[in-house]
């Protein structure tokens, strides 16, 4: 018995070691990674011009048109949200992205301040550059979309000019930034360089296994970002305290959604990110049990029939959220913990937490 614990140890500390954390680095950043910025790169190029045609002829066409083109933004965006590290994190580019949570409302005020004075320093890139993040990202430019006057922008006028032009702004200035991430990304740049080629001399990363580890942070952050952060913020602890203006994207209904891409985020990063190879390696079977419950969670949000607004307060649908709730913490520790230790991980990291 004692030989066989032995031999046992000895094969798992050798499956540790087998894990290839270079191939997971390589396929996190062709798979998952590039793709996921270069769609979001384009979508706000898209939204981009989708601004500016609102802003030459305004119309309820034009305005309904600028919505869609900024949900489809806030899906690409979803995608690649949990992803906290690279070139997103300089220079805040998350923060003047995504400004949130903001329990207090700060960016809210911040918005409507800027609107009643027409400040116009911000209906240019260039001056929104300096401004507050809370001025700048998606979360800004859903309120100009769809929040408290938000119907100035199909009439044109002076009120309606000034929003459009911040508007505008902030839309050109998501474009900026996602192409500064993408080319951030790209063969020779400084942090693709420390990415792929970790060492002794590299501020970001000397191992391999250590770009490995920031990976799974995000797979098991995106997990926790959506039950601990969106979800259960949301819910409150009853019906009486739930709080759904807390969730991301809630004017815009897109909530649902949101939660919905960040899971699958996470799926794809698991699935092409190399997570699946080795689980499979060292259990057969239980990478498509990890895909499975993603897969679930997903589609109970996709399927959800009312807004977050509604839903917090209706009694079978929060039933339905907590349920997933309980699912998504069984399904983030089991997967958390074979693929910490398939890959022969320190678990325990948070990507939110500073760790």
């Amino acid at each position: 018995m004692v030989l066989a614990f032995v031999l046992l140890s000895s094969s798992t500390i050798a499956a540790h070691a087998e894990a290839d954390h270079a191939a997971i680095a390589k396929a996190s950043l062709e798979q998952y990674i590039r793709p996921g910025y270069a769609q979001f790169a384009q979508s706000t190029d898209a939204l981009k011009q989708s601004v500016t045609t609102l802003c030459g002829k305004p119309s309820p066409a034009a305005l309904k048109d600028t919505q869609k083109a900024f949900a489809a933004t806030v899906e690409a965006w979803s995608v690649v949200e949990p992803i906290r590290f690279g070139p997103v994190a300089q220079e805040h580019r998350f923060e003047r992205i995504f400004y949130w949570p903001d329990p207090k409302g700060l960016g809210t005020r911040q918005i409507r301040e800027v609107l009643a004075k027409q400040d116009k320093s911000v209906t240019e890139q260039t001056g929104l550059v300096g401004k507050s993040v809370a001025l700048q990202g998606l979360p800004a430019l859903e309120y100009l979309l769809y929040g408290d006057g938000a119907a100035t922008l199909e009439k044109g006028g002076a009120e309606g000019t000034f929003r459009c032009s911040f508007a505008e702004a902030v839309a050109g200035n998501l474009a900026s930034i996602a192409k500064e991430i993408v080319d951030g990304w790209q063969d020779g740049a400084p942090y693709t360089k420390s990415y792929l080629e970790p060492g002794p001399a590299n501020a970001a990363y000397h191992t391999a296994k250590e770009v490995t580890l920031e990976l799974f942070k995000t797979f098991t952050t995106g997990i926790e970002m959506v039950r601990d952060q969106k979800m259960a913020k949301a819910l409150g602890a009853k019906p009486d305290q739930a709080r759904p203006q807390l969730a991301p994207f809630w004017r815009s209904d897109l909530s649902f959604s949101n939660m919905a891409d960040n899971l699958q985020s996470v799926r794809e990063l698991f699935a092409k990110g190399g997570f699946a190879q080795v689980v499979h390696d060292d259990s057969p079977g239980v990478e498509d049990s990890i895909v499975f419950d993603l897969n679930h969670a997903i589609e109970v949000l996709r399927g959800l029939d009312k807004p977050i607004t509604q839903a917090v307060h209706n009694e079978d649908l929060r039933a339905k959220l907590e349920a997933l709730r309980v699912s998504l913490k069984s399904a983030a520790t089991t997967a958390g913990d074979i693929i910490s230790r398939s890959a022969g991980l320190t678990f325990g990291f948070n990507a939110m937490d500073g760790d």
